[in-house]
């Protein structure tokens, strides 16, 4: 395994190993991840390097007012990112112009989901498609007349090429299973894409104006966001085939292989750099915690283990790609953000401020006992409201379980379950409206770790809400994976986070594995914790004294509650070590 890289970048470290270097070091992992010169990078914001010819990296992240899905670029610094369309509606899937100075991308504004066009500062903004069905994905061609993108304008999602000045459409690709995510061959001959069309998610290749495809990957694992290599030789692509989310290159000449980043971390839609290196979205932590729901755009190369972010912030990111020939877009400063924007420690929370006590949860029939924390019970609300103007259904109107008893202990559950702070909340596990499905899980590896993506189809199939589901869905009664069914979806679990509950993981104990036991999959449990260790959230809900006779360290080993988790419940008997601040890492996975 080669050795593990860091770098300081201003007043941060920024890591995947051990140890730290100095800035030229972290400059030359950089030169050699893209291939260019870049200099050493600046120490403040308002010394902010321009890189003139170097180019910029343009992505989609949460990073929006109220969560929004926005298009943004940085330079390679990352030490600053710009928000080049600002708006209510979610944009997604950038792709730079071959002479960088325009951006396609896909935004649902006018309740649609179309392609949009605009020069890279975010101006001249012109809607290309006006077509009910949902088109996205678009990504320019090699000689900038045609874009190629994914639409369900024939009934299902297939691959299709627009010449955005004639305005000519051209369905590449016509078959019954879902065609998504096309790339362009550098010579712009031919266009890689994904597909379920062998009852499996693989990645073919066809030509640019049609004809049949042939299966470049061929396995039984999924694989999926293929990426065209620059000299036209490799293809760069996710695939669970080794475990989870791990980035392979396949060598088009010889067949070869090779890997790229860490293990089973989940990462996604990767790209390639002018000079023959990668980038891709990869969840990030702060010295050894892990924090799977905050993520970053992060540099690697074929055939190691290393990389490094360029931006990282506590959002999701979405489709990164780099241009050479970017430059840096003159506009107003209220439209720029700290590219890395997160703090090494969290502030402490004002606990005297909260409210006490449980609310009631009113119109909502729950088992367990049907109250949350007043401190939570606005967001669960507000939560509510939300998933009904997204899907159409009241899915929150009935839940599995709210709050528990707080003695309440049995073989499954944890004995300090944040259900008894009135912090969590489970979903229904099935969820049918007239014999419909409209509750779909899907599988997100990450760290090692197996977690669960929440979608709602909803009531509307014109495509004025939701978008397409293009992730594999897990079968509970079965225990398979499936295609992404048919029609218009929203993602409950993203609409969840921004509320600020947030899902677990599934469980993998010796005696409680999610592989043999249905209750162990845990896709239904969302908590919010609001930077509270559990025994302060208990405090404001329940009796000191009631809390101090039942949560003993005789009861809590009885319990099965291992001693090493003490400290961090709060217990107010249990010493905590302080909290060192670490450095920004990429978290370790694990071979399953």
């Amino acid at each position: 395994m080669p050795s593990r890289l860091s770098g300081i970048v201003s007043d941060h470290v920024y890591a995947i190993g051990d140890g730290a270097m100095s800035v030229q070091c972290l400059t030359f992992l950089i030169v050699m991840a893209i291939g260019v010169s870049l200099p050493t990078p600046a120490t403040s914001a308002s010394q902010r390097p321009a890189l003139p010819g170097q180019g910029r990296i343009l992505f989609a992240a949460s990073r929006g007012d109220n969560g929004a899905f926005d298009i943004f670029s940085a330079d390679l610094s990352g030490e600053r990112v710009v928000n080049l369309t600002d708006d209510p509606h979610p944009d997604r899937s950038p792709s730079w112009s071959p002479d960088a100075e325009r951006i396609v991308f896909a935004s649902r504004r006018n309740s649609n989901w179309d392609l949009y066009m605009m020069r890279a500062d975010g101006s001249d903004l012109r809607r290309l498609t006006d077509h009910p069905a949902y088109d996205g994905e678009p990504v320019w061609s090699p000689d900038g007349r045609w874009i190629a993108f994914t639409s369900a304008r024939d009934g299902n999602l297939d691959i299709y090429t627009l010449d955005h000045v004639s305005g000519d459409v051209r369905r590449i690709t016509s078959h019954l299973a879902a065609d998504a995510q096309p790339t362009w061959s550098p010579d712009g001959q031919r266009i890689a894409f994904t597909s379920w069309r062998d009852g499996n998610q693989e990645i073919y290749i066809v030509a640019a104006d049609g004809g049949e495809a042939i299966n470049l990957t061929n396995h039984p694992a999924p694989d999926h966001s293929p990426a065209w290599s620059p000299d036209g030789r490799s293809i760069a692509f996710i695939s669970d085939r080794d475990g989870g989310g791990n980035l392979h290159i396949s060598d088009l000449v010889t067949g070869e292989e090779l890997r790229a980043g860490p293990d089973n971390l989940g990462l996604r839609d990767p790209a390639w750099t002018p000079g023959g290196g990668l980038m891709a979205v990869a969840s990030w932590a702060l010295g050894e915690r892990r924090f799977f729901s905050r993520q970053g755009v992060a540099l690697f190369s074929p055939g190691l283990q290393g990389g490094t972010f360029v931006v990282a912030s506590s959002h999701g990111y979405a489709k990164p790609s780099w241009s050479s020939r970017a430059v840096t877009p003159l506009l107003p400063e209220e439209r720029w953000q700290e590219g890395r924007s997160f703090s090494s420690i969290t502030p402490p929370v004002d606990v005297a401020s909260l409210p006490r006590g449980m609310a009631p949860l009113g119109d909502v029939r729950a088992g367990g006992i049907p109250v949350l924390a007043a401190a939570v019970k606005p967001s669960f609300d507000a939560l509510r409201r939300d998933v009904i103007e997204a899907s159409g259904y009241d899915f929150l109107g009935q839940l599995s379980e709210a709050s528990r008893a707080v003695d309440f202990q049995n073989g499954t559950s944890s004995f300090t379950s944040w259900h008894k702070a009135g912090r969590a909340f489970d979903t229904r596990w099935d969820y049918r409206v007239n014999g419909q499905q409209i509750l779909y899980i899907s599988p997100e590896w990450r760290a090692g770790r197996l977690f669960w993506r929440l979608y709602l189809r909803t009531v509307r199939q014109d495509g004025s809400m939701g978008e397409p589901l293009m992730a594999p869905v897990f079968d509970v009664a079965n225990r398979r994976l499936l295609p992404p069914p048919a029609g218009y979806f929203v993602d409950f679990t993203a609409l969840a986070a921004a509320h600020g509950w947030n899902r677990i993981a599934a469980q993998e104990r010796e005696t409680f594995d999610w592989r043999t036991q249905p209750l162990a999959l845990e896709y239904w449990h969302f908590e919010r914790r609001d930077g509270l260790s559990w025994y302060q959230a208990m405090r404001l809900v329940h009796d000191d004294q009631r809390l101090e006779r039942i949560f003993t360290r005789e009861r809590l080993l009885a319990a099965g509650t291992r001693p090493q988790f003490f400290p961090f419940l709060g217990l107010p008997w249990a010493y905590l070590p302080p909290s060192v601040p670490g450095p920004l890492v990429l978290p370790t996975g694990h071979r399953q």
